[in-house]
């Protein structure tokens, strides 16, 4: 393998300048996410003004803490329902809902477009989370177990609901309006993100001691920090203000990387999707890069850097693939719609965006 993990200035997944044989081994860094740009210099402050003020209509449409939440609370309970065929269903009916929208969309779908963005976000994380939780030897069924994930849910939150009552007190006595929804709570969303990068580095930590699994936790519990958030549901000046976007994507494709790993790290007949270690790491590889994929990034903050994201997450998915014994045209029928149909979410998004500024 030779440069294809090379991205962007916001490179969280280096290699190293040799070449390896692809089933053999995989030999990289991982870099924690950059900095939060609220914390960096004044040009940084500058450009999110100007982001501001050239793009004045790009934001979400606002958000009730209920309607952020229900996606999270609405995960299968059906016994035939795993996650995976939840994951499935809900990008399934994002791909058709984009693939019968016209080239310039009205914008009254916009706000349906995010909540099928949401739904399709949340069913890949928590199967991301539920495959996390099989590779580490917790085993509660086909569902991941109900109960064990309402707790996780449950106790975030309750986390997140403290820490926002607390904030809004404090602002009440800074005469500020108290008023304001989970989605664009900058303080909130920033202090989620700083919880997930330090768990981040201290996964990254165990990543490059060959402690895999315990690397593969900790990123789960930083993705447990960033719920109930994702790029559908807080604005484009957020996100990029808190650092959300780089943490989040840089997270997932950690995810992706370390679960190709340690499937390099296993016996050449237990790689195989044919075998359980190998299904399981597959579907986390999978599940990881989907949700970069399916990620409605605004275009207005991926200028510089348009799709290099995508690319890399496209590019991990077909390794793991790869190792995995898996040929293409098996399991890949929403991708193949994608690319006849020729848009991403991403561009999408930037279709209604463009609509909103005419």
């Amino acid at each position: 393998m030779s440069t294809i993990l090379t991205t962007h200035q916001s490179t969280m997944i280096k290699p190293l300048p040799h070449s390896y044989p692809t089933k053999e081994c995989i030999e990289v860094t991982i870099l924690e996410a950059p900095s939060s740009p609220s914390s960096s210099s004044s040009s940084s402050s500058s450009h999110h003004e100007d982001i501001s003020t050239r793009h004045p209509k790009v934001d979400i449409p606002s958000l009730t803490d209920e309607e952020l939440w229900e996606p999270w609370f609405a995960f299968p309970s059906r016994p035939q329902m795993t996650l995976h065929r939840w994951a499935e269903g809900t990008k399934s009916q994002l791909d058709m809902f984009t693939h019968n929208l016209p080239s310039s969309p009205p914008t009254s779908l916009y706000p349906l477009f995010l909540t099928k963005c949401r739904s399709t976000l949340t069913s890949l994380k928590i199967l991301v989370l539920g495959s996390i939780l099989l590779i580490r030897g917790v085993n509660h069924g086909p569902q991941m177990g109900r109960t064990l994930f309402g707790r996780i849910i449950g106790d975030r939150y309750n986390d997140l609901m403290a820490f926002r009552n607390q904030n809004q007190a404090q602002a009440q006595a800074e005469v500020r309006s108290s008023v304001q929804g989970l989605f664009d709570d900058e303080e909130v969303i920033g202090r989620s993100v700083d919880e997930a990068k330090g768990l981040q580095m201290r996964g990254n930590e165990f990543f490059a001691q060959g402690k895999y699994e315990a690397s593969l936790e900790h990123y789960g519990m930083a993705i447990i920090k960033l719920i109930p958030f994702d790029t559908a549901s807080i604005s484009p000046y957020v996100s990029q203000k808190t650092g959300f976007g780089d943490t989040e994507h840089s997270l997932l494709l950690s995810i992706a990387l370390t679960s190709i790993r340690i499937s390099q790290t296993l016996p050449l007949n237990y790689r195989s999707h044919t075998t359980i270690p190998g299904s399981r790491l597959y579907r986390l590889t999978k599940a990881s890069c989907d949700y970069v994929s399916y990620s409605p990034i605004s275009r207005v903050m991926s200028e510089e850097a348009e799709g290099a994201e995508e690319e890399l997450a496209g590019r991990l998915e077909s390794l793991g693939r790869e190792i995995a014994e898996i040929p293409f045209d098996r399991d890949q029928p929403h991708q193949r719609e994608r690319e006849r149909d020729g848009r991403s979410v991403r561009d999408v998004r930037g279709a209604f965006e463009s609509g909103y500024s005419h």
